[in-house]
This record gives structure tokens, C-alpha cells and sequence, in this order.
């Protein structure tokens, strides 16, 4: 095992640490504004991406319940992009609105207690704005994640000011734009004003930064229970309505996806729009009232699809090439680009010897085996119109407050370092 490790390092050391060349449409953000235009987004041909969630972020930004002072804050972003080079990764999709909140000083938002230690509290610097310099300096393309739908818990609402929307619309409960699940307030995007928010977020992170697109991911409705939204749903059978409460429901959806990609056209035409599914087509459209499909059909939705196929090769229900020839055939039109997602989760609880649970027949196998996300990655490279694959997350490459190599996952990513270098 420890030749295949040094013969993985002794690859890596000789391989060229280029990025693939920019897409066409890129040029710099000194050049756009030599010229008097807006920022040009920074994007590949080819896509080698990175999640960036809040908890990948939280030891960076924060030391215990404080943020850390800007210079260590600093410091600790320029190893974390040291490391996603090593990797070969040219794209990061950092998580800006985690639940309601925001990493960002926003008007619309409270600040998110992930960068500030709790909620409630203003920061002390603005962290992204740093986190996109230093990612820039090293060509890295930095898509701005935001979870549309998800909020904040009744206790963590309560701590934050009375000025913010979301805040309004908690006090007035009678209202169904923010709605409780399981203890968690979810947006309802049922109504226009609650679509108008979430975009208006996004147009502000636009006019402030330079990032280089839009990233959604799975978080849709909630619940397929029918108090979410009963009175909206009720008030549109009553104006003559036909469709069903699951059309109902991907009716609004879409209409939040096409507001969403109107608004970063609107702003910024260079921004590409992409949202990451999860892997199950089924739960998506039936449970998650998300139509995929559809979006990458027609034009006006999205730029890029980035399903999440956290599946093993050997997944009874579910084997991982099956899901990626779904979703291929889902953007065979052209109008959308497709990344695969893949994630090293089911690789680090394998090496701890857990069994993959809903995988049937194939649960065994990350336990099994060290060199499964190397064979999926193979297959990636030969799926009809795949340009690039995105690996959730940080945190299981490294730690995020050492920045040292997972021992849990080393082995795996030992396997697959030399094809995404190539």
C-alpha cells in the first residue's frame, strides 16, 4: 500500500499543475474593467470542482465562538487552496447562504453563526470577499452555493434582528412564507415575494463580488405532507386550477429556477447558473418536487446539471453507472453542461467499516474496496457529454483546521489523483 502511495506522489510531482484552459467567454476582471464591461466569469472547459460547505468552512472562519483575526483567517484560506490545487480542483462551490443566513455582510440576511461564532452578531470583516481574492490569484473559479429554501431553527431566528424579511415573516407565522418542519423554518416558494427574496440575494451577491456563478443544490421542499402549503395550494384551486399539489408544487420550482436564472443573466450574462441534484431521479421530482428533466429540456433554466451520484459501482438499486447514463441523457440536447458529483463519504466510512447501508447487495463494497471513486471516475470520462466531475467535500480530503490529509480517505484518493491529473 505504501508504493502505491509513494507511486501516486512520484505521478503527481510530474504532472504539470496547469488548469485546463478557461471557457471561451472568460477573460479577467482587470480586462473587463480596462475595457469599461462587467466582470467576466473565470470557468473551465473542463470541470474539476470541490464543495465548500459551511462546515468545511466553520474551523477557517471561526476559533470556538469567535472569527478569527482577518491575518490567521487569511493565512488558513491560502493552505486550503494550496491544498485544492494539489488535487488538480479549478472550481470551488462555497456556501454562502446556509439557512437563511449569510457568510457575506448582507443587508438581506443576518450573518450566518458560521462565520460569526452566533447568530445575532455583526462580522468583523467580510471573509469572502478575501476568500475570492486569494481563490482568483490562482485561477480558481469560485461559484457562489446558496440553499434557497432552508432556514434557520425557532431558537437561532429568535436571536436575530427584527429588520430582516425572513424575521418579518417568522413574526407573522400567519402568513405560510416561512414554514416549520421538523423544527427547521423552511421558505415557501409558493409565494412571489418569497421568490423575490431569494433572488434578490443573489443579485446582491453578484453587485458585490466577483464570483464566477450560481450554485443551487437539493434542498427543495421539505416535506411531501400537505400542511406546507395547503392554504397557497387552496387559494389556486379556488381561481380554477387544475393541476395536481405534486404539479402544483414543481410549478413553483420552476418558476423559482427560471427566476433565479433570469436574475443572474440580468446581471451578469458571463455568470453561468447551476444546480446539483441528488442522485435519485425518482426522489427528486416525486419527493423533492425538483424536474430535472425539464430544466436541462429547455432553455431559460439552467446552465449546468451536477447531480449528486453518491453511489457505489455496486449499488443494487442505484449502481452509480446506470444514474449517470439518466442524468447524460438528460442534457443529450445541449442546452445544459453536465458535472458528475461525487463524494468520498461512503470511502471514509468504509475504512472505518461501515457497511453502506441502502445499498442492498453492494453494501460491502466501500469496505471492500479502496479504489472505487478511481473506477467511477473512468467511467465519467467516457459518459456522452460530461465535462467534469465535483467532489463533495473539503473535510474529507483534509481538516479543515490543519489543512493534514484524512488517513481515512488517503488510500482513495491515492487511487484517482493521477487521472484527474492527467
Amino acid at each position: 500500500m505504501l508504493a502505491a502511495l509513494i507511486f501516486a506522489a512520484i505521478i503527481y510531482a510530474i504532472s504539470a499543475t496547469r488548469m485546463d484552459k478557461p471557457h471561451e467567454s472568460t477573460a479577467t476582471n482587470a480586462e473587463a474593467a480596462e475595457n469599461g464591461e462587467k466582470y467576466m466569469a473565470l470557468n473551465y472547459e473542463r470541470v474539476r470542482a470541490i464543495w465548500l460547505s459551511q462546515f468545511d468552512m466553520w474551523q477557517i472562519y471561526t476559533n470556538g465562538d469567535v472569527q478569527r483575526p482577518h491575518d490567521d483567517y487569511t493565512e488558513r484560506v491560502r493552505g486550503l487552496i494550496e491544498n485544492i490545487k494539489y488535487l488538480g480542483i479549478n472550481t470551488v462551490f462555497i456556501q454562502l447562504r446556509p439557512n437563511g443566513d449569510s457568510i457575506y455582510p448582507s443587508s438581506l440576511f443576518p450573518a450566518s453563526k458560521y462565520v460569526t461564532g452566533e447568530y445575532g452578531r455583526d462580522a468583523e470583516y467580510d471573509a469572502l470577499g478575501i476568500f475570492i481574492d486569494e481563490a482568483h490569484k490562482e485561477g480558481i473559479s469560485v461559484h457562489a452555493w446558496i440553499n434557497p429554501l432552508r432556514c434557520m431553527t425557532k431558537e437561532e431566528l429568535a436571536s436575530v434582528s427584527d429588520t430582516y424579511q425572513i424575521k418579518k415573516w417568522y413574526n407573522d407565522d400567519s402568513g405560510g412564507r416561512l414554514v416549520e418542519v421538523l423544527g427547521r423554518y423552511y421558505l415557501n416558494p409558493a409565494h412571489r415575494e418569497v421568490r423575490a427574496l431569494i433572488c434578490e440575494g443573489v443579485k446582491e451577491i453578484i453587485t458585490l463580488y466577483s464570483v464566477d456563478g450560481i450554485h443551487i443544490d437539493d434542498y427543495f421542499y421539505p416535506t411531501t405532507e400537505e400542511f406546507f402549503d395547503a392554504n397557497e395550494y387552496a387559494a389556486y384551486l379556488s381561481l380554477g386550477g387544475k393541476l395536481s399539489l405534486a404539479d402544483f408544487r414543481r410549478e413553483q420550482i420552476n418558476a423559482l429556477i427560471r427566476e433565479i436564472y433570469s436574475t443572474v443573466k440580468s446581471e451578469n450574462s458571463s455568470l453561468p447558473f447551476g444546480v446539483s441534484p441528488g442522485g435519485n431521479t425518482d426522489r427528486n421530482y416525486n419527493e423533492l418536487y425538483a424536474d430535472a428533466s425539464l430544466w436541462c429540456s429547455q432553455t431559460g433554466y439552467i446552465d449546468y446539471l451536477c447531480p449528486q451520484i453518491y453511489f457505489g459501482l455496486e449499488h443494487e438499486t442505484q449502481p452509480f453507472s446506470e444514474v449517470c447514463e439518466k442524468f447524460s441523457s438528460m442534457t443529450e440536447t445541449g442546452n445544459t453542461r453536465l458535472i458528475i458529483g461525487l463524494t468520498l463519504e461512503k470511502a471514509y466510512n468504509g475504512y472505518l467499516g461501515e457497511i453502506d447501508k441502502w445499498a442492498g447487495s453492494g453494501q460491502d463494497e466501500w469496505i471492500k474496496s479502496r479504489d472505487i471513486l478511481r473506477r467511477c471516475i473512468e467511467h465519467v470520462k467516457n459518459l456522452e457529454g460530461c465535462e467534469g466531475v465535483a467532489f463533495f467535500s473539503y473535510r474529507l480530503f483534509f481538516d479543515p483546521e490543519s489543512g493534514e490529509p484524512l488517513e481515512e480517505t488517503r488510500e482513495e484518493v491515492a487511487a484517482f489523483l493521477p487521472i484527474i491529473k492527467e
